[in-house]
Parts: C-alpha cells; sequence; structure tokens
C-alpha cells in the first residue's frame, strides 16, 4: 500500500527549494546533500524500472547501483511501490513544467495550443514514457500507483488546459461550450495511439510524424470548437 498521496511527494521534493533563508546554512548543506541523494536514487531507479520492470527490480539492487545502503534507501523512501510513485511524478512534474509555460492565454489559440501539443507528443510516445507507462499498467491490479498518478495529472496539467479554453470560451476565439468536454475531447485526440505504443503494435513517433499530428489534431480541434468569427 501507498503511504504518500502525489501532493505529499511533491511537496517534500520540493521543500529545499521553499526553505526560509534563515535556515541555518549547515542545515541548508545537509539538506542539499539530502536532496542530491535523493535524484541520484531516483535516477537510478528510472533506468533500473525501465530495463527490468517492477517485479524484477529490488530495493537492494537499486541502492547498491545508487552507492548507497538499504536502510538510507528506506530512509527516503519505505516501499518500492512508494519509489516507482515518486519516479512517475518528478518525471510529470519536469514535464508540466516545461510545458504549461508554453499556453499564453492572450496570443494566437492555435499557436498557443501547438507550443503545448509538441512537447507532449514527444513525450508522451516515446520509449521512456512507454517503457514505464507499462510498468504501471502491469502493476494497476494490486495498486492504486496509476490511480494516483493520473490524478496527478489532471491536477498539474488538465486543470490547466481546462483553464485556457475556459479563457478562450470567455475572448470569444472558442465556442461557449463545455471546457470540460474539451479538454476530454482534446485529450483523446493527443492521446489516441498510446495503448498501440504500449502493446508494442506501433513504435514510438518519430519527429516527423509528431509534427504531423500535431497540425493534425490541431485541424480536427478547432474544426469543431473554434468560433466561426475567429476563423
Amino acid at each position: 500500500m501507498i503511504r504518500y498521496d502525489a501532493d505529499f511527494v511533491l511537496f517534500t521534493y520540493f521543500l529545499p527549494a521553499i526553505m526560509h533563508d534563515d535556515v541555518p546554512r549547515k542545515s541548508q548543506r545537509a539538506t542539499r546533500k539530502g536532496r542530491e541523494r535523493r535524484d541520484k536514487i531516483l535516477e537510478v531507479a528510472s533506468e533500473v524500472f525501465r530495463e527490468n520492470g517492477f517485479e524484477a527490480t529490488s530495493m537492494s539492487q537499486i541502492a547498491a547501483l545508487a552507492g548507497g545502503s538499504k536502510g538510507t534507501l528506506y530512509n527516503y523512501f519505505p516501499s518500492k511501490e512508494d519509489l516507482l510513485l515518486a519516479v512517475l511524478l518528478t518525471g510529470a512534474q519536469d514535464f508540466t513544467e516545461q510545458v504549461l509555460t508554453k499556453l499564453d492565454c492572450e496570443g494566437d489559440i492555435r499557436e498557443e495550443l501547438k507550443r503545448f501539443l509538441l512537447p507532449m507528443l514527444r513525450n508522451l510516445y516515446s520509449k521512456q514514457t512507454a517503457q514505464l507507462l507499462r510498468i504501471v499498467v502491469s502493476v494497476g491490479g494490486h495498486s492504486d500507483i496509476g490511480k494516483r498518478f493520473m490524478e496527478m495529472l489532471d491536477d498539474q496539467i488538465w486543470d490547466g488546459v481546462q483553464c485556457f479554453f475556459a479563457h478562450h470560451i470567455e475572448r470569444g476565439t472558442l465556442r461557449k461550450l463545455d471546457p470540460a468536454l474539451m479538454v476530454e475531447h482534446f485529450r483523446c485526440l493527443s492521446e489516441g495511439e498510446i495503448v498501440l505504443l504500449l502493446m508494442g503494435a506501433m513504435e514510438p513517433w518519430s519527429e516527423e510524424h509528431i509534427q504531423s499530428e500535431t497540425e493534425h489534431i490541431l485541424d480536427m480541434f478547432l474544426h469543431v470548437y473554434q468560433n466561426d468569427t475567429a476563423n
């Protein structure tokens, strides 16, 4: 059973970045060292999980490759499930920071969505993402990692996209329809082929294919939702 929810994991990860300046330097150095150790563990764990899968990966193996003891590893992550969730959340947080900064509510909606969609598709249809998502699927029958991870994505990414759509509805750029429904349709267009990638029925997308699919997705989405007067 996972002991921490997504918000707690993210909070503990970014806590050193929001510490007050009056914290003693010795404590700051210790915290920085701990953060570096945690980053190293996550880096190693991500590689080992992707290479071996969840069941074949042991905490002892990760500890050895990270250059520490198993006891130290358990101080950071009480279980292997906690560690996998932290790997997923860390990668998703990095992606979120890159992607959501691309959305400017005052800009041209097609260009803004394109700047958002391109890096999202590059990440989503990559070999590395497919490897991690296959692990999540493999443990889905006896773990809530997938549920927690998807809830975090909703909070960190898609709620922001919904606000973006709502703003453009107010501006008159998009039709006066439910922005939550717009998000669902946009996600379906963007994530529609991920199952093929996870099943090995499709190769990771090339840059040329990503560029082509981006234009195709935007054409379909804006054909339905863009206000005629904004064309």
